[in-house]
């Protein structure tokens, strides 16, 4: 698997999104559950997954430097456990988990469907397997993959057949920027301002004053916030709009 991480300390235009994901994971953990943050990596999203009462999260990761880390910054914590996993050979007995989290972690391996049998064989019978991926159709659509740290991405159809290979009920969702349909009177200036600000040469500046601006025109940061994103149902939207697939599967 590449390295292809969001770091804690960063300010990055992907920071917003990502922890979007996490909260809407979060909300299929239940209290006292057993969860699996497949490919943690820096370990933020399994400090999201155990604010819930008294539930107990694995975070795992095949690069040990991710997880030797993740055990300093998250040391306070007594809810998390960090340990290196290779996500096609998991440790754990079989149901051992209520609900598995693997977020944007399926395009990095090329053995993906043993992935997909590893996480049906550790999650118990009634529990949730939440995995998230890029939309092809979005990020790479003429067909060829852009993103170098990438092995395969899917349409929305090939998404679903994968996962029902081992999942007999699998809903997917797509994730969508919102900002400019939430923003009805400012979208279409505000959308270019954005677009100025994020433009190549423009980004040799410092993050601090190109948000400035942006913050004095519309009372908001240049980077989307959580607030910035919905998961939407609608299958034709998700397939031409919607630039992450978010899958919530049951065994």
């Amino acid at each position: 698997m590449s390295v292809e991480r969001y770091l804690n300390n960063e300010i990055t235009p992907w920071t917003g999104e990502h922890i979007h994901r996490y909260l809407e994971a979060k909300k299929n953990i239940c209290a006292g559950d057993v969860v699996l943050d497949l490919a943690c990596g820096s370990g933020y999203g399994s400090n999201i997954l155990s604010e819930v009462d008294n539930s107990e999260v694995y975070g795992g990761d095949i690069e040990k430097e991710a997880i030797d880390s993740c055990k300093k910054a998250w040391a306070d914590n007594a809810s998390l456990h960090f340990e290196i996993m290779d996500a096609t050979d998991l440790r754990f007995s079989n149901d051992f988990f209520d609900k598995i989290v693997s977020l944007e972690t399926i395009e990095h391996l090329t053995g993906y469907r043993k992935m997909l049998s590893e996480f049906s064989r550790v999650i118990k019978p009634n529990g949730t397997v939440i995995i998230s991926t890029p939309n092809i159709k979005i990020s790479s659509p003429n067909g060829e993959i852009i993103n170098p740290y990438h092995t395969q991405e899917f349409t929305y159809d090939e998404f679903d057949k994968i996962l029902k290979e081992q999942f007999s009920d699998v809903v997917i969702y797509g994730q969508k920027y919102t900002r400019y349909y939430t923003n009805a009177g400012t979208s279409l200036v505000m959308k270019i301002s954005e677009n100025l600000l994020l433009a190549r040469g423009i980004r040799k500046l410092s993050y601090q004053f190109r948000n400035m601006i942006f913050k004095k025109l519309f009372n908001l940061d240049l980077y989307p916030s959580v607030n910035d994103f919905k998961l939407l149902s609608d299958k034709m939207v998700i397939d031409k709009k919607c630039h992450v697939l978010f899958a919530v599967c049951k065994k």
